[in-house]
């Protein structure tokens, strides 16, 4: 919530009609807890901005 840039995505092809996210950041770090705010653009289609809030279990650290 505080308009940190977590991960972009951009569809390169009409041919699929969803993205799946993976819950990491750029960086390949799984993200915290929390509410996101996602923010959709579709040209010729729209915008929407979406609330999302996602639990995720604990991680083990020794796995970096």
């Amino acid at each position: 919530l505080n308009g940190t840039l977590v991960r972009r995505y951009e569809k390169s092809t009409s041919a699929k009609t969803s993205i799946d996210w993976d819950l990491k950041n750029y960086k390949n770090i799984p993200v915290a807890s929390g509410l996101y705010i996602i923010h959709v653009k579709a040209p010729g289609i729209g915008e929407r901005i979406l609330k999302w809030y996602g639990v995720l279990r604990p991680f083990s650290l020794d796995n970096f």
